[in-house]
């Protein structure tokens, strides 16, 4: 049985190897095609750069909207997390209570790094936006 199973591993094996050695992936290329394609592919993004008409004061204002959003979306998470908790709390018993005031901290400072990363978040839209 193990012969059979090995012989059709092995039969797998070599089916694979023959199947990629028919197909080419790469093509091979001399160092100076690299450096031609390398090239256009640069002097193309520059091209595109320079004849968008981006406006930048769109664009942070978009990325402020998303900052208020997530921050948003965090603190109804918290305002969940919290409930649950609460009502978990008064239900439980003593070990219950005493869990779940080792799991208030983590929230806690859930919290503090929702609304912290929002300050943040702030300060580097004002900044951004002042370029």
């Amino acid at each position: 049985m193990k012969r059979i199973y090995i012989s059709k591993i092995s039969i797998l094996v070599i089916m694979f190897f023959v199947i990629i050695s028919l197909f080419s992936v790469t093509k091979a290329i001399s160092i100076t095609e690299w450096e031609d394609e390398a090239s256009n592919f640069i002097n193309k993004g520059k091209e595109t750069f320079e004849n968008s008409n981006v406006d930048f004061t769109n664009v942070v204002a978009e990325f402020a909207d998303l900052g208020s959003i997530l921050t948003m979306l965090g603190a109804g998470v918290l305002v969940g997390i919290t409930t649950y908790m609460g009502i978990k709390y008064l239900t439980s018993g003593p070990e219950a209570q005493a869990k779940l005031k080792t799991q208030l901290v983590g929230v806690l400072v859930s919290g503090i790094v929702i609304f912290g990363a929002y300050y943040i978040w702030k300060i580097v839209i004002n900044i951004a936006s002042s370029f």
